[in-house]
C-alpha cells in the first residue's frame, strides 16, 4: 500500500509541475481572438458545387476554393444560402453578402457588379432528359428537333443554346422560366422534353444526353468591394501559382456529383452483346494487384473484379485467359483469341505502336519510388514491363542519368532492389499497398513523385469500337464503385508474418523488451498482493471458488463445443460456396449445392435446437394442449422415418395400438420431436442391412391414460460410459463406427427434457455392437369421438393443399421491404419463380412507408416486410400504412419474414396489423401457401 501511494504521488507531482509549465496560449487557447476579415458568401446549394453539412461548414467545388481562398487571404467565410440565383444577386444589391460564387459572365451583370480576374471553373451546360425516355441517345443533336426545352430565361445558358440551336441548324422549342421550381415542376408532369442545366442541377431525377455549351464562372462582388476583389484575386494567383491544376484536381474529387447514372446503350451496342455472349478478357499471370492465378486456377485482383461486376450490370457472361507477357496478350488480341485486355499501364502511344486502342480511364494512381536507406543517389531502377512514355520521360527528367531495367514480374522488381540489382524501384500506388502486406517494405524509404500518375484502362483492337463504347459507358456509370474495386485488391487482409516482415527488427526486439519489464513488474506487484489476499481468506472462500470454477467450466465447455459445432457445417457452407463460385462444370456445382444444402440444413437443426434449450432453461416453453389423432401424427412420422431409412438401406417396421375412435390430447410438436429424434438416431446408428422397429400403442387400462413407445435398434449400441452421460447436451460418443455422422449432440438432451416437462419417464438399454432400445411412456388425457367425425379429422390432416400456381404473382405489384440485399434478392427470385413482374424494393421501413404513400390506391397488393431493420423497423411501418387515410391501407395484406420467431414476436406481427409470419430461413411453400390465400 505504501509503495501504491508513493507512486501516485510521484504522478500527480510530474502532472502538476506539466500543468504548470505549459504556455498561457496553450491553456486558453480558446480566448485568442480572430483576426481574420470576415467576409459573407452568398451561394445557391448544389450537389457537389456547395452543399451545407450538420456541423456548419460548407462542402462542393466552390466552398473547397472558397476556403483555400480564405486561408490565403487571412478571410473567416460565412455562407449564405439562396433558392435561386434572383435572389443571390438581390442578397449582393441590397448588402447581405459581399461576394458570390460560380457566376457567368454576361454584359448586364458586368455593369453592374465586380468579376475575379481568375475563373473558377469551365463548366459545361448540357441538356437533361428523364432517365427512362429512351428517345434520346447521347450525342445526337438531331434527336432535338422540335422538342420542348425548358430554360431559365433570365440565365446565360438560353444565349448559349440559341447559338447552339443555329449552329446545329436544328429548331428546338425555347420554353422560358423564371425560377427553377417551376422548371421542374413541368419536366416532372412531362410537359417538357428535356431542361437545360448546368452543374448538378435535375441529376438525381435526370440523365445528361448532350453538352451544349461551355461558361468559365467567376466570384463576384458588389461594387463597392473593389479591395476584397484585389485580395481575393491575390490569394487566387498564388494558388494558380504554387499548383496550376489545383481547379482540375478539386473537380476530379467532386466530379461524381455530376455524373448520376449510365450512359444508355445504343441499338448497335445492345446488338453487340446478344452477338457475343461471353466477353474474353486477358490477364497476366503475375500483375499483382491487377490480375494474377490463385493457386486453384481462378482469377483475382483488380481486373477481373472489375470486369466481372461489368458483366453483371450487362447480364453478360465473362472468362478469363491469362498470358505470361504482355507481348502474348497483344498477338491475342490481333488473333482474336480475347475481345480486351483487363487492365493496362500503356499510354494511348505506346498502344497505338501495337495498334491496339484504349478504353476510357478506368482509375489513375500516382507513382511512387522505393529504395534502400543506404542509398543517397539513385544510378540503376527497376520498373515492371515497359513503363508508359509520359512516365518515362518525366522519370528521366526527374531523375537525370537514372538507367532503368524492366522486369516481367513486380516480385522480380522487389528482389532486384532487395539483392542489391539496382538501387532503386519506381512502382504505382496499388503496388506499394500490395507490396506493404505480403512481402513488407520494412525499411525501405518511399518518395512520391510529384504531378506525375499512371492511368489505367482496358486495351482492344480500334476497330472494335462497341466493345470500347460498351466498357467506357458501364464504367463511368455510378452503379460501378472503382475506387472499392482497388481498395478491396490492394488493401489484403496481412497475416502475423506480414506485420512482422513490415516492422524493423530493432523495433520489434525494444518492444519486446519493453513488454517483458513491465510484464515482470505487474506481475510481481500482483503475486504479492494475489498471496496476501489468498493467505486472507482461502478458507472463507474456498467453497465459492470451487463453485466458480465449475461454473466456468461448464460454461466454456458450452461454448466450446458451440464454437465447434456451428463451425463445421459454417465451415462446408463456406467452402463449398467459394468452389462453386469458381466451378463452371454445372455437374460440379450441383454437387457442391447439394453440399452446401445438407451444411445448411445441419446448421438450422442446430439453431432450433438450442432455441428450445433456450426456452426450456428460461421457463417460457409452454406445454400445449392439442387435439391429436393416433393414426394421423403415426403416419406422418413413419413416412419421414422410412424415406430416411430406405436411403440407408436400413428395414424399418413401425406398429401402432390405439382405438380407432380415440383422440389424444397432449402437445402434439414435442411428441413429434421426441419420436423423430429417437428414431432418426437409431435409423442413422444402424449399418445398412440392420433393423429398426418401433411400437406405439395407447394405454387406457390403468387410472391414467399412457402413451407408451419403443424404438429398437440392432446398430452400432453405446458403451456404459456414454449412457452416464448421454442426455447432457452436446455429449456424442467419440467411437470409430461414428466417424463422419454428423449430429448436434443436442437431440438425446431435448428428449430427455421434454418427456419430463410432459411427465413422463424414459429408459434405456445398450450394449457396444449390439443395439440399443429406447423406452417411454408420457401421460395424456383422452376423448372419444364419433367413427365419422375421427374419418373426417384423418382426411381433412392428410388432404393435400392445392398447388400454388406459377404465376400466381404475375401483375401483381410487390413492394418488397428488406434491408440486407441478399436477402432481398434471394426474397426477388422466389417470388419471380411465381410470376412476380412488379416488384419495388424499400431499404428500410421509412422508405416503404413513403413508397406506399406516393403510390395510386390500391397499386400495391401484396407487402412483404422484415421485422429488424434500420431507420423504422417493420412493426413501426406496418402500423404507420394500417393508419393512413386510404381504403386501400387497412386491407392491403402484409406479410412478415424476419429471423425473429418466438411466439412473442409472431404475436407482435399480428398486433401491429400483420396478416402472417414466415421465419427465416424461409420455407418457399409455407411462403407461397400464404400468397394464395391472403391475395
Amino acid at each position: 500500500m505504501e509503495m501504491r501511494l508513493s507512486s501516485f504521488l510521484r504522478v500527480y507531482i510530474v502532472t502538476a509541475i506539466c500543468f504548470f509549465l505549459l504556455p498561457y496560449h496553450v491553456l486558453y487557447a480558446d480566448k485568442i481572438p480572430d483576426v481574420r476579415q470576415p467576409v459573407a458568401v452568398g451561394v445557391v446549394p448544389q450537389a457537389g458545387i456547395a452543399m451545407p453539412t450538420d456541423t456548419g461548414v460548407y462542402i462542393g467545388f466552390d466552398a473547397e476554393y472558397m476556403y483555400k481562398i480564405a486561408q490565403y487571404a487571412n478571410l473567416k467565410v460565412t455562407y449564405h444560402a439562396y433558392p435561386n440565383y434572383t435572389e443571390l444577386f438581390n442578397g449582393i444589391r441590397n448588402g447581405e453578402i459581399q461576394m458570390a460564387l460560380g457566376i457567368a459572365p454576361t454584359k448586364e451583370r458586368q455593369k453592374e457588379f465586380l468579376f475575379a480576374s481568375n475563373g473558377f471553373f469551365t463548366g459545361q451546360a448540357s441538356i437533361r432528359v428523364r432517365s427512362d425516355d429512351s428517345r434520346f441517345s447521347y450525342g445526337n443533336p438531331m434527336e432535338y428537333n422540335g422538342k420542348r426545352l425548358g430554360v431559365v430565361g433570365s440565365t446565360s445558358m438560353y444565349t448559349r443554346a440559341r447559338e447552339w440551336a443555329e449552329q446545329s441548324n436544328i429548331y428546338p422549342v425555347f420554353v422560358l422560366y423564371d425560377n427553377d421550381t417551376l422548371l421542374y415542376r413541368d419536366m416532372d408532369e412531362g410537359k417538357l422534353d428535356g431542361v437545360i442545366a448546368i452543374g448538378s442541377k435535375f441529376t438525381n431525377s435526370y440523365r445528361s444526353s448532350f453538352n451544349i455549351a461551355t461558361n468559365t464562372y467567376y466570384p463576384i462582388f458588389a461594387r463597392n468591394q473593389l479591395e476584397l476583389k484585389n485580395t481575393v484575386d491575390a490569394a487566387m494567383n498564388r494558388i494558380l501559382f504554387e499548383d496550376s491544376l489545383y481547379p482540375e484536381k478539386l473537380f476530379d474529387k467532386y466530379r461524381h456529383y455530376q455524373i448520376r447514372g449510365n450512359l444508355p446503350l445504343s441499338v448497335e451496342e445492345k446488338a453487340y452483346i446478344s452477338n457475343h455472349p461471353v466477353l474474353k478478357v486477358a490477364l497476366l499471370e503475375k500483375q499483382e494487384p491487377f490480375s494474377y492465378k490463385k493457386s486453384d486456377g481462378t482469377a483475382s485482383g483488380i481486373a477481373p473484379d472489375l470486369y466481372r461486376v461489368i458483366a453483371r450490370e450487362l447480364n453478360w457472361q465473362v472468362e478469363f485467359k491469362f498470358y505470361k507477357t504482355r507481348q502474348e496478350v497483344a498477338e491475342a488480341l490481333h488473333e482474336g483469341e480475347v475481345d480486351v485486355y483487363g487492365v493496362t499501364t500503356q499510354d494511348i502511344i505506346a498502344s497505338e505502336e501495337k495498334k491496339l486502342a484504349l478504353t476510357k480511364t478506368y482509375f489513375t494512381l500516382n507513382i511512387v519510388s522505393l529504395k534502400r536507406p543506404d542509398v543517397t543517389e539513385i544510378h540503376t531502377a527497376a520498373f515492371m514491363g515497359r513503363a508508359p512514355r509520359n512516365v518515362e520521360q518525366l522519370l528521366r527528367e526527374n531523375f537525370e542519368g537514372v538507367e532503368f531495367q524492366a522486369y516481367n514480374s513486380f516480385d522480380e522488381c522487389y528482389d532486384a532492389l532487395m539483392d542489391r540489382q539496382v538501387d532503386a524501384m519506381f512502382c504505382n500506388m496499388a503496388q506499394l499497398n500490395w507490396l506493404s502486406v505480403k512481402r513488407g517494405t520494412g525499411e525501405l524509404v518511399v518518395e512520391g513523385v510529384e504531378n506525375l500518375y499512371t492511368e489505367c484502362s482496358g486495351q482492344l483492337l480500334p476497330e472494335n469500337n462497341l466493345l470500347n463504347s460498351i466498357l467506357s459507358k458501364t464504367v463511368q456509370g455510378n452503379s460501378i464503385d472503382v475506387t472499392s474495386i482497388v481498395s478491396r485488391n490492394i488493401y489484403t487482409e496481412p497475416t502475423i508474418m506480414d506485420y512482422l516482415r513490415s516492422i524493423p527488427a530493432r523495433l520489434v526486439a525494444g518492444f519486446f523488451a519493453m513488454v517483458l519489464l513491465i510484464t515482470i513488474i505487474v506481475g510481481y506487484m500482483f503475486y504479492v498482493s494475489h498471496q496476501k489476499q489468498v493467505g486472507a481468506e482461502l478458507n472463507a472462500k474456498q467453497a465459492a471458488l470451487e463453485a466458480s470454477e465449475q461454473a466456468r467450466k461448464a460454461e466454456s465447455n458450452f461454448l466450446s463445443t458451440m464454437s465447434h459445432d456451428m463451425r463445421t457445417p459454417l465451415n462446408g457452407i463456406l467452402g463449398y460456396t467459394r468452389l462453386a463460385k469458381g466451378s463452371f462444370d454445372m455437374e460440379e456445382i450441383h454437387k457442391y449445392l447439394d453440399r452446401i444444402d445438407s451444411s445448411g440444413k445441419l446448421m438450422l437443426a442446430l439453431v432450433n435446437d438450442v432455441l428450445d434449450l433456450s426456452k426450456l432453461a428460461s421457463g417460457k416453453m409452454e406445454i400445449r394442449d392439442d387435439k391429436i389423432i393416433p393414426a394421423e401424427l403415426f403416419g406422418i412420422i413413419k413416412s419421414a422415418i422410412s424415406m430416411n431409412a430406405d436411403t440407408q438401406h436400413v428395414d424399418f417396421k413401425a406398429t401402432l395400438h390405439a382405438p380407432e375412435n380415440l383422440i389424444v390430447h397432449s402437445d402434439r410438436l414435442r411428441l413429434q420431436q421426441i419420436a423423430m429424434n429417437l428414431l432418426s438416431n437409431a435409423v442413422k446408428y444402424t449399418p445398412a442391412g440392420g433393423h429398426v422397429v418401433w411400437e406405439v400403442r395407447v394405454d387406457i387400462s390403468g387410472e391414467e391414460p399412457l402413451l407408451i413407445e419403443r424404438v429398437q435398434d440392432d446398430g452400432i449400441g453405446m458403451s456404459e460410459e456414454f449412457q452416464k452421460h448421454m442426455f447432457e447436451i452436446f455429449t456424442q460418443e467419440n467411437r470409430r463406427e461414428v466417424t463422419g455422422l454428423r449430429g448436434t449432440g443436442l437431440g438425446l438432451s431435448l428428449v430427455h427434457k421434454f418427456i419430463n416437462l410432459l411427465g413422463g419417464t424414459i429408459e434405456v438399454k445398450s450394449q457396444l455392437n449390439e443395439g440399443t432400445v429406447f423406452d417411454f411412456q408420457i401421460p395424456i388425457k383422452i376423448s372419444w369421438d364419433t367413427l365419422s367425425d375421427n374419418e373426417a379429422m384423418l382426411q381433412a390432416a392428410s388432404a393435400e393443399k392445392p398447388a400454388v400456381a406459377t404465376d400466381i404473382l404475375k401483375d401483381v405489384p410487390v413492394l418488397l421491404v428488406e434491408d440486407n440485399e441478399i436477402n432481398a434478392e434471394l426474397t426477388k427470385l422466389i417470388i419471380t419463380d411465381y410470376g412476380a413482374n412488379i416488384i419495388d424494393w424499400a431499404h428500410n421501413g421509412q422508405e416503404a412507408l413513403e413508397m406506399y404513400s406516393a403510390s395510386e390506391p390500391s397499386h400495391y397488393r401484396l407487402i412483404i416486410m422484415d421485422l429488424r431493420m434500420p431507420v423504422m423497423d417493420g412493426l413501426t411501418a406496418t402500423r404507420k400504412i394500417r393508419r393512413l387515410h386510404r381504403v386501400d391501407a387497412s386491407i392491403v395484406p402484409i406479410i412478415a419474414i424476419s429471423a425473429d420467431a418466438y411466439a412473442e414476436d409472431i404475436q407482435n406481427c399480428i398486433e401491429a396489423g400483420m396478416q402472417c409470419h414466415i421465419s427465416k430461413p424461409i420455407d418457399v411453400d409455407k411462403l407461397m401457401a400464404a400468397i394464395n390465400d391472403l391475395i
